[in-house]
């Protein structure tokens, strides 16, 4: 059913046309004839179809019936009734446990707004958790089993913040640019009315008298109007919002002081006196709008999350155009299940599918740890940020973005960033406490004015210009910035919170294989006895390669380079386990195995021994171990200058540890051997706060025990399951510039805040004595915003220059 209102004349061809759902003005015009409903945005459309799909269009006769239009600003049961739907939660609710829905909200501008919508769960029972993604202005809803999604969304809408619920960000995002465009109108109603209003003031400033003068008047406030009615309307809502939650906010008295400066102009205007301020209130408006603009797409910028997905996956794919029989580069947003596309040998997989043709071998390392690659053929699945390595593959796709096994790993990560950190928290409480110290010095400043006008021009001064919202969003900015800076240097941190935490750890518990050596054995040492160097490289490989020990396999690797390449036949062949591999090779014995005695003088050659024996006779040695990373001592170096204590905790031998150990300059006394996972976390429990960094899946139980846990390269599903940080990178040396991460984004929080304070002080003072108008202060009261979002933005970049300069991205 279609309801269409008309203001134009009949012979007219183009009708302004009402939206079909909510009621709400659309903003083009529309010809008569079409029959097809028209719709304010996306939200309305979204539910409009789902209501006709499900049978549930009597909704629209009732709303007929009522003769009522659905106001932005409210909601009642019967039009969000379909969230109940069972069909529409199987489209759009995530979980059966504790279903949760997704909504973009409507008029969400501030750390307020926040902190109101996140205490739905104490104002509606059925609701378990709210979360606001602020740079998005998408909230999260989870109700208990078998909650009403209705009756949060009735409660949002109450609130001033109107519900749609949404399947994706692209929805979101459509969303908030219909939102942003409403927001520029109103800007450009305010500028125009505004400007004209002042250009009547001028005439009237210089002189202007009589009807003249009069008709100036009449004519400032038919353009003042609009102003008051359209302009200011988000002051409206954000203050009914405030006063139906008991909550304090900034609009409450900037409305109080716009609807009395109108009253007493309107009432000076009819008793023809002087004293009318719609110029004044008209710029109020318009400069209040204007800054709160700016600062709302600095929001929408800097405090979203999906910069998680752009340093893992290309943004590029190449589609095949089965038609043109063509391969066409796409942006990988533009692709949609089913399409076929191709992945090049050392490219990365941009989706989940299953492979058409081709033969390969893939590194899922990202995602399983293992860092050995699979082979890969005609209906075998594949994932997304997973590398090609070796040929030209087909894929079909299945999955796309945050509906991939990535994505879903990644949608973990962005949920934890909305978590607040505690310093965050801090932040919102002493705003809050702020801001109720604003409003009492502003009522007593009011009864110490001269009169009437100049005491509620210094409260209403003292107002604006101490507006605490620098103070509240400059914190969860840095944090985001930061987040998004360490994402992309490899470093994926599980939130706010962890980020704090990491800037108050005091040791730094490592272990030993996979983080400080390579994990893996490799030929450390070779002698020889004999000038045969072929000839014993080529017996050696001819005895390893029957065996599939360790040690055996990366002897063959390290000594096919020195031999011959000729392909001995072996007889007799024997292998004692823990001992070594004896056979028969050119009519001679010879044997590969352990030797007794170890040389102990050299401490670099800690590892396993390994002795070539002819006919009992050694002709050659080779030490096997485990190499330190290139990287470790200097990041132990880095660590120290943080005056962190740093231990190495493994299970390994005390001699190995301890040969680590010194050469990457820990002391001995904070070398810890043969260290079973309970005895690791029982260690970091009693040496908190403590940063552990490990493996995710050997050192599962440390990780999860640790103040901080840090999982270094391995399988990202298993790591983040049971760690704090997922580092993408195999070493050591990611640590350090986590560290660093914290420190300086700690730093940064702790000057704007000083800052922040000191700058509302000085404000302040200066309106309370009297030396700031209201229009002044509403021309600086975004100083403090954009001071303190611009030391954000250089503290951010001077933090990305460091990390650049340890070698990070």
């Amino acid at each position: 059913m279609v309801v269409t209102y008309s203001r134009s004349k009949p012979h007219s061809k183009l009708e302004t046309a009402f939206c079909t759902h909510c009621g709400k003005e659309v903003l083009d015009r529309v010809d008569i004839r079409e029959t097809s409903p028209v719709f304010c945005c996306l939200g309305c459309k979204t539910v409009y179809q789902f209501l006709q799909s499900s049978g549930l269009s009597r909704f629209y006769q009732l709303k007929q019936n009522n003769d009522r239009q659905i106001q932005p600003g409210g909601g009642d049961a019967i039009e969000y009734r379909y969230l109940d739907d069972s069909v529409f939660r199987e489209k759009y609710a995530r979980g059966l446990e504790d279903p949760q829905i997704d909504f973009f909200v409507e008029g969400v501008h501030c750390a307020a707004c926040i902190w109101l919508i996140e205490k739905l769960p104490e104002i509606v029972p059925d609701v378990k958790e709210a979360k606001l993604d602020l740079g998005k202005s998408v909230a999260s809803i989870k109700v208990a089993p078998g909650g009403s999604f209705a009756k949060a969304a009735e409660k949002l809408a109450w609130l001033g913040y109107r519900p749609h619920p949404i399947e994706s960000d692209e929805k979101a995002s459509e969303l908030q640019n219909a939102e942003n465009r409403s927001w520029l109108m109103r800007i450009g109603v305010a500028a125009a009315c505004s400007g004209n209003i002042m250009l009547l003031a001028v005439a009237l400033y210089a002189g202007l008298a009589g009807d003249l003068a009069r008709y100036f008047r009449y004519l400032s406030l038919a353009l003042f109007l609009p102003v008051l009615f359209y302009s200011a309307a988000p002051f409206y809502k954000n203050a009914i919002a405030s006063l139906r939650s008991r909550t304090l906010s900034i609009d409450v008295p900037v409305i109080l002081a716009i609807v009395l400066g109108a009253v007493v102009s309107a009432f000076n205007l009819r008793n023809e006196t002087d004293h009318i301020y719609f110029d004044s209130i008209s710029a109020l408006v318009f400069l209040l709008l204007s800054s709160r603009y700016v600062l709302r797409r600095i929001q929408q910028r800097n405090l979203g999350g999906s910069h998680l997905y752009h340093f893992l996956l290309p943004s590029k794919a190449k589609r095949l155009d089965v038609k043109a029989a063509a391969i066409v580069e796409v942006n990988t947003a533009a692709l949609l299940p089913g399409d076929l596309v191709e992945v090049g040998p050392g490219d990365v997989i941009p989706v989940d599918g299953t492979v058409q043709s081709g033969t390969s071998a893939i590194n899922s390392s990202l995602l399983t740890g293992e860092s050995s690659p699979h082979r890969v053929c005609p209906g075998s699945q594949v994932y997304s940020g997973t590398l090609n390595e070796s040929d030209v593959l087909q894929i079909k796709v299945t999955a796309l973005g945050r509906q991939t096994r990535l994505g879903r790993i990644l949608k973990q990560i962005e949920e934890g960033g909305l978590k607040k950190a505690p310093i965050v928290i801090a932040a919102d409480r002493v705003s809050k406490w702020f801001l109720a110290a604003v409003f009492v010095g502003a009522a007593i400043v009011f009864g110490l004015g001269a009169d009437f006008s100049d005491g509620i021009n210094r409260a209403l001064a003292l107002i604006i210009v101490t507006c605490p919202c620098a103070l509240a969003l400059a914190t969860p900015l840095a944090m985001s910035l930061s987040l998004k800076k360490a994402a992309r240097a490899g470093i994926l941190i599980n939130g706010a919170e962890i980020l704090e935490k990491v800037a108050r750890v005091k040791n730094v518990v490592l272990d030993k294989t996979g983080t400080l050596t390579y994990g893996k054995f490799e030929v450390l040492e070779w002698k020889e006895t004999s000038h045969l160097h072929r000839e014993i490289a080529d017996i050696v490989v001819a005895l390893e390669e029957q065996s599939k020990h360790p040690v055996a396999k990366s002897l063959v690797q390290f000594l096919k380079t020195r031999g011959s390449g000729t392909s001995l036949p072996v007889a007799s062949f024997k292998e004692e386990i823990g001992v070594g591999v004896s056979g028969l090779v050119n009519g001679q014995f010879y044997e590969v195995r352990s030797l007794k005695e170890i040389d102990r003088t050299n401490t670099a050659s800690v590892g396993t021994r390994i002795g070539v024996y002819c006919e009992t006779k050694l002709i050659a040695t080779a030490l096997l171990g485990d190499k330190i990373r290139v990287d470790a001592k200097t990041t132990i170096d880095e660590l120290n200058r943080f005056r962190l204590n740093s231990f190495i905790l493994s299970g390994d031998d005390p001699e190995v540890v301890r040969n680590v150990g010194e050469t990457i300059g820990i002391a001995t006394n904070r070398h810890f051997s043969v260290a079973t996972p309970e005895y690791k976390s029982r260690f970091v429990k009693n040496h908190e706060p403590c940063l552990m960094a490990g493996d995710g899946a050997n050192d599962a139980l440390a990780l999860s025990s640790a103040y901080v846990g840090v999982a270094v390269h391995g399988s990202m599903d298993v790591s983040l399951r049971a760690a704090d940080v997922y580092i993408a990178h195999p070493g050591v040396r990611y640590i350090e510039k986590l560290v660093v991460i914290s420190k300086e984004t700690m730093s940064l929080i702790h000057r704007n805040f000083a800052f922040s304070l000191a700058y509302n002080l000085v404000g302040g003072v200066t309106a309370a004595s009297g030396h700031m108008t209201p229009l002044l202060a509403a021309l600086l009261m975004p100083v403090s915003a954009f001071t303190v979002f611009g030391s954000t933005l250089i503290g951010t970049r001077k933090l990305r220059e460091a990390l650049r300069e340890r070698g990070g991205k």
